[in-house]
C-alpha cells in the first residue's frame, strides 16, 4: 500500500481563482491520489487530515468527496471510511441522460454524429462476430416492429433492443451502455416529430437488417448513415415550435 505523506503542499495556485472552492478541492484530491500512488482500494485520509492538508474547512472536503464519489473516483464505506475506486465509465454515463436534457439540443446533435460514427465504423466487425442466434433475435424484432407500426403504433423499446443485438456479439459492455444512454436520453429530451411515422422508422431498421443478411459491409454502413438522416432531421427542428404530444400510437423510434 502506498505511503501517505504529511508534507504534500497543495497547488490553488495553478487552477485559478474562478472555480468553487470544494471544484478545487476536487481537484487537490485526484492530484494527492496521484502524487501519493494510491491504487482501487486503498484508503483516503480522514476529512480532518485533508482539510488541513489543503487549508480548507472539513465542510469542503466533504462536499468535494461526496462529488468524486458521483463521479467514481471514490467510495466510501461506512463506518470503514473513504477509499479510491476503480476506474469505471459507469457513473459519467448515468448522468448522461440528466445533463443531455440540460442543455439538449447542441449535445444531442454531437452525441447522435459521435453514435453513427460509432455505429458506422463497428458495423464490419459486428457482422464478422454476429452469432445465428442474434441473426434470428433481429428478425424477430423487426418483425414485431413491423407488426406494431402496421397497427400505427410506435416502438422505442424493440428500437432500442434491435441496436443492442446489432453490436452486442462484440462484447463491449460499455459500447452497449454508452447506447443505451443515449437512447434514453433522446426519448427523455426530445418529443415526436410530426413528419416521421412509425413504418418509416420500421423500414429504416429492416433496410439495416438486409443490408447485414448480405454480407456486404459497404451496404450496411450505408444503411446506418440514412437511418440517422431522419434523427438528425428531427434534432434540427425547431424546439419552439408546439409538438402534439406523444401517445401509444405515436411515440418516436429512432
Amino acid at each position: 500500500m502506498a505511503t501517505q505523506q504529511d508534507d504534500v503542499e497543495p497547488e490553488f495556485r495553478h487552477l485559478g481563482n474562478t472555480a468553487p472552492l470544494y471544484q478545487i478541492v476536487q481537484q487537490e484530491i485526484r492530484n494527492y491520489i496521484l502524487r501519493q500512488g494510491l491504487r482501487p482500494g486503498d484508503p483516503l485520509k480522514p476529512e480532518s487530515e485533508l482539510a488541513r492538508l489543503f487549508g480548507v474547512s472539513r465542510n469542503s472536503v466533504r462536499e468535494a468527496v461526496k462529488a468524486l464519489e458521483s463521479t467514481g473516483v471514490l467510495e466510501t464505506r461506512r463506518g470503514s471510511g473513504v477509499f479510491v475506486r476503480d476506474f469505471s465509465f459507469a457513473p459519467l454515463l448515468d448522468h448522461l441522460p440528466y445533463g443531455l436534457i440540460q442543455d439538449q439540443r447542441a449535445t444531442l446533435r454531437e452525441l447522435t454524429a459521435l453514435r453513427k460514427t460509432l455505429e458506422s465504423a463497428l458495423i464490419t466487425d459486428a457482422m464478422r462476430v454476429m452469432s445465428p442466434a442474434s441473426v434470428t433475435a433481429l428478425r424477430e424484432t423487426l418483425e414485431t416492429m413491423r407488426e406494431l407500426a402496421e397497427g400505427g403504433e410506435g416502438f422505442p423499446e424493440y428500437d432500442r433492443q434491435f441496436h443492442q443485438l446489432l453490436f452486442r456479439d462484440l462484447g463491449n459492455a460499455m459500447l452497449l451502455r454508452l447506447f443505451d444512454q443515449f437512447w434514453l436520453a433522446f426519448h427523455a429530451a426530445v418529443p415526436p416529430s410530426r413528419g416521421r411515422t412509425p413504418m418509416d422508422a420500421y423500414h429504416g431498421h429492416a433496410t439495416i437488417l438486409d443490408a447485414i443478411l448480405t454480407g456486404d459491409p459497404d451496404q450496411a454502413r450505408t444503411a446506418i448513415n440514412d437511418h440517422y438522416i431522419g434523427i438528425e432531421s428531427k434534432l434540427a427542428e425547431d424546439p419552439q415550435e408546439e409538438a402534439p404530444p406523444p401517445t401509444e400510437s405515436t411515440t418516436e423510434t429512432t
